[in-house]
């Protein structure tokens, strides 16, 4: 790797965590999903569960395999959060008509009137992170995090 990295290396002499972009990116996450939690406490519900929601809204009858991709997540963590999901009357599942291996989930009413709930908690949430940023900036921080995702994922 050049030098012009340096400062950003763990193993670079003059390193310091506020340095580390990753520190950062994982510093955000957990915040953001630790003020998530304590605000869908009120419905009981948590992060994960709110993911594969959300996940469901913009992709419907999506598979398990597909909202585990979605939210990167194991096919069995995901699987286990779509049964809780159905437990709570949130989302069905049905097999597939082409190759009943694959099980399809759906939002039922209940999880459609749980998203609109969910959206107006986090939507709070945003708007603080975002408190002091400008739209451009929002805009030019995603798609810098878009083009590390694509070289890391190569």
């Amino acid at each position: 790797m050049t030098k012009k990295y340096n400062k950003f290396l763990p193993s670079s002499e003059d390193f310091t965590l506020e340095n580390f972009p990753y520190y950062w990116v994982t510093q955000v996450h957990a915040q953001y999903v630790q003020n998530v939690d304590h605000a869908l406490k009120k419905y009981g519900l948590d992060n994960s569960r709110r993911r594969i929601l959300l996940s469901l809204k913009c992709k419907p009858h999506a598979s398990v395999s597909d909202l585990s991709e979605m939210v990167v997540s194991k096919m069995s963590t995901t699987t286990k959060i779509v049964y809780r999901l159905k437990d709570e009357g949130l989302v069905e599942t049905y097999s597939c008509e082409d190759d009943a291996r694959i099980t399809r989930v759906i939002l039922t009413d209940k999880g459609q009137q749980m998203i609109i709930k969910i959206n107006d908690l986090t939507n709070v949430v945003l708007e603080q992170s975002f408190d002091g940023l400008t739209p451009l900036q929002i805009e030019k921080m995603i798609e810098s995090l878009k083009f590390i995702f694509k070289n890391l994922a190569r």
